[in-house]
């Protein structure tokens, strides 16, 4: 899963702000960028700590306390990313300091809170195999297949030449058979390999 936009959300404890600021994001570049950028907009911010997980199988991880004790925030951070169903995120939380310490505890407890509670509704999107085909068939066809095509998958390019020739893609994984039962057995799909793409989650 990744995460669909960018999402902010900021709460007060014992009068520190926490902003959580976290972003879809696809390499190491991507997250340093995000949060060069993240600092800079909150420049008078007390701290700005840091924690990015990133590919398939979550393999690249890095985390930043950005000056607060060892081990309060980063890590922290890091662990709510790893314990929610999303990759390919760097989380920046934005702390204006208020006066009252928090303590280690305090401060774990808020930098894990802060992302955890913006990734709760966070919009997700799911990676997606989609199954290329391309049919040529007979403009007899065109009012059975064609509609069925229409109704049933997405055409991605069709040319009408002496034939039609159609391109599609779908998830379904009855594409060959159902082709033959509408020609009655004169038309094969033929396969064009596959596309990954995501959709909402």
């Amino acid at each position: 899963m990744r995460l669909k936009h960018e999402i902010r959300q900021e709460t007060v404890i014992k009068k520190s702000r926490f902003i959580a600021c976290l972003m879809p994001v696809r390499s190491e570049e991507e997250a340093r960028l995000y949060i060069e950028a993240i600092r800079r907009e909150f420049s008078e911010a007390s701290h700005v700590c840091t924690a990015f997980v990133l590919g398939p199988h979550r393999e690249i991880q890095r985390s930043s306390d950005n000056n607060e004790p060892s081990g309060t925030a980063g890590i922290p951070m890091l662990e709510a990313l790893l314990q929610s169903d999303i990759t390919d995120i760097c989380a920046c939380t934005v702390r204006y300091f208020g006066g009252i310490k928090l303590g280690a505890g305090g401060l774990i407890r808020a930098y894990s809170g802060s992302v955890s509670d913006a990734l709760k509704d966070a919009p997700r999107l799911k990676t997606v195999l989609l199954d290329q085909w391309s049919v040529t068939y007979p403009y007899t066809l065109s009012g059975t297949l064609e509609s069925w095509l229409r109704r049933n998958v997405t055409i991605t390019d069709i040319s009408y030449q002496e034939q039609v020739t159609c391109l599609f893609e779908t998830q379904r994984n009855d594409i060959p058979e159902r082709i033959r039962d509408i020609s009655r057995g004169t038309v094969e799909a033929v396969s064009k390999g596959q596309r990954e793409t995501e959709t909402d989650a």
